[in-house]
């Protein structure tokens, strides 16, 4: 539906152009923003650095999970007080790393939607600015299209401009 969508406004707009009278020629390109999105330097960069932080974070989960195993294990040699004792540590650690996993998840989560946006914004400015000094009149995302001419695609120029303008 919202591709039917993206593709009616598209339609529209080309139409709107070509029956408005023009004092000069219109011109257009597409892109895959998509591709733009996944060849970015900066998107892998921050992949790699947040697949580290996700090893990080599970790796003391684990870490922590090993710990009440381990506690869990002694619990059978106790007499019934301290088992009681130590069932209660037991029943705080596991609410803790609970806690923990949550936590980091949700951090996590909200570290990579900011920076998504980051890095959304940043090829928005870079396709704006390649529009502007190109003379394009418009550029339309290629999964609204249902045809262009290859020589319309300007996805491969904002790639390699994207790349050149970031700095890590």
């Amino acid at each position: 539906m919202k591709r039917f969508i993206a593709m009616s406004v598209g339609i529209m707009l080309l139409c709107s152009f070509s029956f408005s009278g023009f004092s000069k020629d219109f011109k257009f390109g597409c892109i895959n923003f998509l591709e733009v999105f996944n060849e970015y330097k900066k998107t892998k960069d921050y992949d790699e650095m947040l697949t580290k932080k996700q090893e990080e974070k599970e790796k003391q989960i684990k870490d922590q999970g090993a710990a009440i195993e381990k506690m869990q294990s002694k619990l059978s040699l106790l007499k019934d007080k301290e088992k009681e004792k130590e069932q209660q540590k037991i029943l705080d650690a596991e609410k803790e790393l609970k806690k923990l996993y949550l936590q980091s998840r949700a951090d996590l989560k909200k570290e990579r939607d900011e920076k998504m946006k980051e890095i959304f914004d940043d090829i928005e400015k870079v396709i704006k600015e390649y529009s502007k000094k190109h003379g394009f009149d418009l550029i339309l995302h290629r999964t609204a299209l249902l045809y262009a001419d290859q020589s319309t695609d300007v996805t491969a120029e904002v790639l390699k401009v994207v790349n050149d303008s970031y700095k890590k």
